[in-house]
């Protein structure tokens, strides 16, 4: 009953999404409502990860941590060349308003702890989500499909390998990976997630070589022989699904510091929005960086 309700809730909430992120741009000709949504989704994790340490006597500036994240994804829609030029001066800036925030206010308890945490709920979540939009965003005025279609392709290949974990390790998980983190992983199951997202993105190369079009191969910006483009993306598919799963458990460390089952009891049988979230989080990230590696290492 309980594998029934996660799989009609997934298939509910991944349908709502899809609608959002897909029709909502293409019907306003506009970015703006998919940096909304992924700003949104940064908050909505914040607030879980802020309910979740508060229950152990840490309490983050929620609502400054949310002022910020709304600035920052508004600063990377409106004006992405400056935040590409000041980018790392607009971090330390961000860094050392939560660090005063707190420590020169009397009434945060344990403020050294919460300070530190509160700079690092910034980075982890709403920094990290942000790479999303580079990579959505086109740099034509029109709404261009293959931007959105790239966000799409790297969450998907992603969320297979959690989808192929849970039911391989249902039927066959005997090995846990990590009892101490999360029981209910099994290295049988993590195999299994590994083999969903590499058929994803085998499916998403064959489409792009059917109807003659590179499409989204030409994102990831490796101007090299289609083969060893692919080759190339292959092990970036790898590295991804890595870099998901630690993303998993680092979520489940915090649930575990903080003594919780579920971030929220938003979603039934799945959790909260940030147990959604966690396994993508580091993604865009690692994307990027494993295309301009590519790039690099290939043109040399």
């Amino acid at each position: 009953m309980a594998s029934a309700k996660r799989v009609i809730c997934g298939l509910s909430v991944a349908v709502v999404w899809l609608l959002a992120i897909f029709v909502l741009p293409l019907v306003t000709n506009s970015y703006l409502p998919l940096v909304a949504i992924l700003c949104a989704a940064a908050i909505i994790c914040l607030f879980e990860l802020c309910s979740m340490l508060k229950k152990k006597g840490y309490c983050l500036p929620f609502r400054m941590l949310a002022c910020l994240t709304i600035l920052w994804f508004g600063a990377l829609y409106w004006s992405p060349g400056i935040v590409g030029s000041l980018q790392p001066y607009m971090i330390g800036f961000i860094s050392m308003l939560l660090l005063f925030r707190i420590l020169l206010d009397k009434n945060f308890e344990k403020p050294m702890e919460t300070a530190a945490l509160s700079v690092v709920a910034f980075l982890y979540i709403p920094y990290m989500l942000s790479y999303m939009i580079p990579l959505a965003i086109s740099r034509s005025s029109d709404v261009n499909f293959s931007g959105i279609f790239l966000v799409f392709s790297i969450v998907l290949i992603t969320k297979m390998s959690d989808t192929g974990g849970y039911f391989i390790g249902s039927a066959f998980g005997k090995h846990k990976m990590c009892p101490r983190l999360s029981p209910g992983k099994s290295w049988e199951g993590t195999i299994g997630g590994y083999l969903f997202s590499l058929t994803a993105a085998a499916i998403i190369v064959a489409c792009a070589h059917i109807f003659h079009d590179v499409g989204f191969l030409s994102q990831i910006r490796l101007y090299a022989p289609n083969w060893l483009m692919i080759a190339w993306f292959f092990l970036t598919v790898i590295v991804m699904v890595t870099v998901g799963i630690l993303g998993d458990l680092l979520e489940s460390l915090f649930k575990r510091q903080c003594e919780v089952k579920d971030s929220s009891a938003l979603f039934p049988a799945m959790g909260g929005f940030f147990d959604t979230f966690d396994s993508i989080i580091f993604i865009p990230v690692t994307f990027i960086m494993m295309m301009e590696l590519g790039r690099n290492l290939l043109l040399g």
